[in-house]
């Protein structure tokens, strides 16, 4: 039997039909910078103020898809043949040998990712060694210059492979791991034992996905990439120059600088780059003494995984606050929360929002989500803003805006992140004032042939303007189209791909967006009846067709009652959130929904409906995944 949709959470109108679902609906103003809540009823409008209490303890006085890139799939096996005994026997013995092999060398390179050794657990202290550790082995010239180690430029090196299998392909990484994939590195990572010292060799680093089965961190291993000395001969193929950086760029003469650690140097002319350099992480100035003394770290690359589970493995660790309110802090604070809940050490998240995730979701889903990392083990400070830090006896004290302080063991700065654009500034091209990150058309071209894609590049979208997106899905196709316009089998297309993300708190909450998902955007949200419930009896509101109308008037009432302050907090179970600016629908929120992206990026290509309520069943929110 169909449940009925329970709820419409809207800002700034109030909509009152019913049809054929019988459905009952609260419209309550949701705004990231009120306190108000207005709640509109038979008997007229109701504005109340709520208080939010802070979670965590501290001392007073003086003590922040699209899947990655995939290789392609292995081709069907060919149809038997008569062939003779013999040679039937040859291939069954071969095969079974090959199945051995692989079986063997699984094994093995499983029983490397799980011993530890001294050498590997000092190894982070170590300085990185560019691979090749001279430029005498580098290629003097390239058709394809992609500088930047990450999702974006391995997409473009598939794409432009795909179209010329016979291109000079030259990948330049800061870093010295190959190019991997950032979404486990707040999330899946922390499940894996012994990451200390597993982390320290990223190219063998593997993690166990959702659905139970292993994959590596990266997104190759290194056999597939070209030695970079073939490149130099002449030979077909893309290599990757390790722990190489590109410090300056000549567009007219179509030459980069290239520098490693140590002081090496070389000169590599190019056909056409790419420039996608990505972001590093936002530190915060008053935590510069805390980071000075190596108590607040950052999380951006794999090796910031490694130095940040070596500080957790210390026993005298007992506490470690995460500061930020954004996706990567509350993801890696439940990460966290649970990873080290059964040695008994806090948890500790600290913002300036009034609640997690209240810059992006509307403010009764932000509540939701404070319930549930609270119960996942995340003690919460909200409303508070880090202005100092001192360490003493290899404990941090953190000043805070309020002039409390909050003492931990460990501090994880978790506040965003800024383009690395310098080579392009340094390079002559132009970066967006506001925004940041190099201006490129909607063909992602910055220069002539000179392209960027991924996190720094700020494009032209033609639906929602000009942009700069930070998304694991945006790097994979924007890295992919830039490819296929370097590689100009066809003519250049324009990005028109509307990006989305994904992200988890827990076992329990997974959500889906698309757009600009943004808490100073008036919202609509439809949540199904069965899904919205009291937090504190575990109880569910359900309207079901053929249900009497004092239960469908009951149901609103209790659900009136919890919006306007006056219940337990709401746990909702799964929706739909619309994301509006001047009657257009620019974002799309799916909580606990999913493979239903293909319908958002719908609502967004059409963007004006007259009833979301009705648009909202498309998505079918009443229906358990």
């Amino acid at each position: 039997m169909l449940r009925a949709l329970a709820s419409i959470y809207i800002e700034g109108q109030g909509v009152s039909r019913r049809d054929v679902f019988k459905v009952f609906r609260i419209c309550a103003h949701s705004s990231a910078a009120s306190d108000e809540q207005t709640v509109l009823s038979s008997t007229g409008a109701k504005t109340t103020k709520t208080k939010r209490s802070s979670h965590a303890t501290f001392n007073k006085g003086e003590g922040e898809s699209s899947q990655p890139p995939q290789p392609p799939r292995p081709p069907p096996p060919r149809p038997p043949r008569a062939w003779s005994a013999l040679a039937a026997l040859t291939a069954l013995t071969a095969s079974l040998g090959g199945v051995y092999w692989y079986r063997k060398m699984s094994e093995d390179a499983e029983e490397k990712n799980t011993t530890i050794t001294s050498d590997e657990k000092k190894a982070e202290e170590t300085v990185e060694i560019a691979i090749p550790a001279s430029g005498e082995a580098l290629p003097a010239h390239v058709q394809y210059l992609l500088v930047g180690g990450g999702t974006a430029s391995f997409a473009a090196m598939r794409a432009i492979r795909s179209a010329r299998p016979d291109a000079q392909v030259l990948i330049v990484a800061a870093e010295t791991a190959l190019p991997y994939m950032r979404p486990p590195l707040s999330k899946e990572l922390w499940r894996e034992p012994d990451l200390a010292a597993r982390a320290t060799s990223p190219d063998a680093l593997t993690f166990r996905q959702w659905n139970g089965r292993r994959r590596s961190v990266t997104y190759e291993p290194n056999a597939f990439y070209t030695p970079a000395e073939r490149l130099r001969e002449g030979g077909a193929g893309a290599g990757v120059a390790r722990g190489w950086r590109a410090t300056r760029l000549d567009p007219a003469r179509h030459s980069a600088e290239l520098a490693a650690p140590g002081g090496a140097t070389h000169t590599v002319t190019y056909d056409k780059c790419l420039i996608a350099t990505g972001v590093r992480a936002r530190r915060v100035a008053g935590l510069r003494a805390a980071a000075a003394a190596g108590r607040s770290l950052a999380l951006r690359g794999v090796r910031d995984v490694a130095r940040l589970a070596a500080a957790l493995d210390d026993p005298a660790v007992r506490s470690v606050a995460v500061v930020g309110g954004g996706f990567l802090a509350s993801e890696l604070a439940v990460a966290l929360a649970d990873r080290l809940r059964e040695d008994g050490k806090r948890v500790i998240q600290v913002f300036r929002e009034s609640a997690p995730l209240a810059g992006v979701l509307p403010r009764y889903l932000a509540d939701d989500v404070a319930v549930r990392l609270t119960a996942a083990g995340v003690e919460l400070l909200p409303d508070a803003e880090v202005t100092d830090s001192s360490v003493r006896d290899g404990r941090v004290t953190v000043q805070l805006s309020s002039g409390e302080r909050l003492e931990a063991d460990l501090v994880v700065e978790c506040v965003g992140s800024e383009p690395e654009a310098e080579l392009a500034r340094d390079s002559g091209l132009e970066l967006h004032p506001e925004l940041g990150g190099v201006l490129v058309n909607a063909e992602l071209q910055a220069r002539s042939d000179v392209f960027a894609a991924g996190d720094v590049a700020c494009f032209y979208d033609e639906a929602l303007g000009r942009r700069r997106v930070e998304h694991h899905d945006h790097a994979v196709v924007s890295g992919r189209l830039a490819g296929e316009n370097m590689a100009a089998l066809a003519p250049p297309r324009h990005y028109q791909h509307q990006s989305m993300f994904w992200s988890d708190l827990g076992p329990r909450l997974g959500y889906e967006a698309i757009g600009i998902v943004d808490a100073r955007l008036p919202t609509v949200g439809v949540f199904s009846a069965d899904a919205v419930g009291d937090e504190a009896a575990e109880t569910r509101a359900v309207a079901e067709v053929g249900a009497s109308e004092a239960a469908l008037e009951a149901a609103p009432e209790a659900a009136r009652e919890a919006a306007a302050g006056g219940g337990a907090p709401r746990r909702y179970e799964r929706g739909v959130v619309f994301y509006v600016r001047e009657r257009r629908v620019v974002g799309v929120l799916l909580w606990n929904l999913f493979n239903r992206m293909h319908v958002a990026r719908q609502v967004l290509s059409q963007g004006e409906f007259d009833d979301l309520f009705e648009v909202a069943k498309l998505f079918s929110p009443h229906e358990e995944d």
